[in-house]
């Protein structure tokens, strides 16, 4: 087997070298040709001296960036898959790059982020030092369905790795029935008036019964979706103690500060503006101070720590923001927890969302049910001015606004996408979202510039305008 793992290691390498070589870095190729050749790659391959995965419906890639981000702005020389290559042939290809020809490290610390369901596959053989699970929430019907089936996924991975330690959400409802041996819990306390109110009536309920007495739970506070602490009445399930917990959390200037199970606070200045990605940070600083990284340390370097650019950017322009992000499309609670966030502000708000299914496609599934699954209720407020929309599904997404009782004047559907940024308007306009699928991250971008540009071209117009005014 060993004589097969390095033919597979040298194979690997090769192709790597060769794919560089014509500007292809990313590329799952050499990852698959290795476990073709030796399935079992994975286990015989050496790890550094931290390896660390991260897994969960929502947050994986941002927590893995950060934690890359981190190790880096401490000289650690990490092996990192930038563009979150989670699949067995992206973790052969990254544990491949972090050694030599003769599987001797060349990196301190591995960095992976791992799929919900191949997770008991993958990293039983790889047993990380550590395993991050985010959160457990409904996924697309296509790629993970019920969430009590991620969680079976995720379990029977942990159940391979008794001596690995498990970072896992004491807020998370389902995630936080999963038992590991070596466990870490982090939370987040009540922030503001809207954790502590009631909670609101989602589309979308995973945790609408206790799972061991099936009676209604309560929570003493949420955050959104089922994230929360809780507590069932009729059997005493409740989320555990945490060992991290954020217990004070500003998102305009992304102070937050946490409170370690000996009674140690600590404030750190992130480059969290949500709820959700404050979470993500909570966990990222859970598992450096797990592994002995002294908080004076994290908080000398939390600013080099970035929410991905795949994920979100932030820019101003002509006084009006422009912002990029992430809206996962075919499954409701990603889309719901961000339009729920955006919903808060009471900045007139403008939504170009690129969350489309293109029919015809082979990677298509031609469904739109997830549609009924999203909180689109949430958009249906007076200071979100205007949504556009364009794509194959724009008929259907005009049907659902008009369900969900925004204004047939407050949205503009078209069948062209290419010509989203003609119906944008800045008219008492103070924010400007663009909200892209997964995979439409650089049309995302690019949507975003075209609407710099108009804005620009806009604010000279007015200039020259306001000028020639004066003259008169």
């Amino acid at each position: 087997m060993k004589l097969r793992f390095y033919l597979a290691l040298w194979a690997g390498k090769l192709m790597m070298w060769v794919l560089k070589l014509f500007g292809n870095e990313w590329d799952d190729r050499p990852g698959i040709l290795m476990y073709r050749i030796c399935p079992d790659f994975l286990k015989y391959v050496k790890k550094p001296r931290y390896t660390v995965a991260v897994t969960g419906t929502n947050g994986k890639s941002t927590v893995t960036a950060l934690i890359n981000d981190l190790f880096t702005a401490m000289g650690v020389r990490t092996s990192f898959n930038v563009w979150g290559a989670n699949l067995k042939a992206g973790h052969c290809y990254l544990m491949a790059k972090s050694v030599d020809i003769w599987n001797r490290p060349l990196v301190d610390a591995c960095i992976l982020e791992a799929d919900e369901t191949s997770s008991a596959a993958n990293m039983g053989a790889l047993k990380p030092d550590t395993f991050i699970i985010t959160n457990i929430s409904r996924d697309s019907l296509r790629r993970n369905g019920h969430p009590l089936y991620i969680k079976e996924c995720i379990e029977r991975a942990v159940n391979l790795m008794p001596k690995t330690t498990v970072i896992l959400s004491a807020d998370d409802p389902i995630s936080c029935q999963i038992q590991p041996k070596k466990p870490i819990y982090t939370a987040m306390d009540a922030n503001d008036a809207f954790s502590l109110g009631p909670m609101p009536d989602y589309r979308i309920q995973d945790f609408s019964v206790c799972p061991r007495c099936y009676h209604k739970p309560q929570y003493e506070h949420h955050h959104y979706l089922h994230i929360g602490k809780f507590v069932c009445p009729h059997c005493g399930f409740a989320s555990p103690e945490a060992d991290y917990e954020g217990t004070s959390f500003d998102p305009e200037s992304g102070s937050l500060t946490i409170v370690e199970k000996d009674g140690t606070k600590t404030t750190y200045q992130t480059g969290a503006n949500s709820i959700f990605n404050a979470f993500n940070y909570v966990q990222v600083i859970a598992y450096f101070r797990s592994i002995g990284f002294t908080h004076e340390k994290l908080q000398l370097l939390m600013d080099r720590a970035k929410i991905p650019a795949s994920r979100e950017t932030d820019e101003v322009v002509n006084g009006i923001i422009l912002s990029t992000r992430l809206c996962k499309g075919q499954t409701g609670s990603s889309a719901s927890t961000l339009f729920e966030h955006i919903s808060r502000t009471s900045e007139n708000l403008e939504l170009v969302l690129m969350v489309n299914e293109e029919y015809g496609s082979i990677d298509a599934h031609e469904t739109i049910s997830w549609l009924y699954d999203t909180d689109y209720e949430f958009l249906n407020k007076e200071n979100i001015k205007r949504i556009i929309i364009g794509g194959p599904n724009y008929a259907d997404y005009a049907v659902r606004f008009r369900m969900a009782g925004i204004p047939q004047e407050r949205f503009v559907c078209i069948p062209d996408e290419e010509k989203l940024v003609d119906h944008v308007t800045f008219d008492g306009i103070d924010h400007i979202y663009v909200l892209h699928e997964c995979d439409l991250v650089t049309k995302g971008r690019e949507c975003k510039e075209k609407i710099k540009r108009k804005l620009i071209k806009a604010g000279r117009r007015a200039m020259i305008g306001s000028v020639k005014g004066g003259v008169k």
